[in-house]
């Protein structure tokens, strides 16, 4: 494995951050639902494009230099007049991952990450026109627990948009999910923290 990752064989996404230069022409311009994030989109020819509204990370705090509990991402600061859009040659992409990033009142930054190697939706772009990305950030959780003979079966599955694998980052960790299971009077039988994505 390590061998085929350093044969370059496999190239990491193009990657798009910016608003398209003025006066450019012949493309499809996207924007998101989402203030802050990216997608992942593959198109007809199977090629991988990584679309972002985020700020790139400063190269002094990539995550091999990062102090522990340094938040990933930085509240984005209040301006006017933003522009969202970003530019795509036209075509049918499917939308096969996803990170919406937000921050609760403390300035903590929270993010979701979403992935379907099938396609999570898909959109067409048309030259000269402007395409939203409705990605929805709810997260689904269901939960089944199981009586078996050696004990206590819990079983979880946490998804996104359109049933997309997920997982959930605090300040660029993933959070393990708490659980409890109670009998018919209400006291706790099994709990624990459960490690998913």
């Amino acid at each position: 494995m390590i061998r085929f990752l350093r044969s370059g064989a496999l190239k990491p996404p193009r990657t798009i951050h910016r608003p398209p230069k003025a006066g450019s022409t012949g493309y499809g311009l996207v924007v998101p639902s989402f203030e802050q994030g990216a997608v992942v989109l593959r198109d007809a020819k199977k090629r991988v494009l990584r679309i972002a509204w985020e700020p790139p990370t400063p190269k002094d705090i990539k995550p091999k230099n990062r102090r522990k509990g340094t938040p990933v991402g930085r509240k984005p600061k209040a301006s006017a007049a933003v522009n969202s859009s970003r530019a795509l040659d036209p075509g049918v992409y499917n939308v096969i991952g996803y990170r919406v990033i937000r921050h609760d009142k403390a300035g903590v930054g929270w993010f979701v990450s979403g992935t379907e190697s099938r396609g999570i939706k898909r959109i067409t772009v048309v030259a000269g026109s402007r395409q939203k990305i409705d990605i929805d950030p709810a997260i689904a959780v269901d939960c089944v627990a199981l009586r078996t003979k050696t004990g206590l079966r819990i079983l979880m599955t946490i998804t996104g948009h359109n049933e997309s694998g997920l997982t959930i980052f605090r300040q660029g960790r993933r959070i393990g999910i708490e659980y409890r299971v109670l009998d018919e009077q209400g006291r706790s039988v099994a709990e624990g923290v459960m490690k998913y994505g």
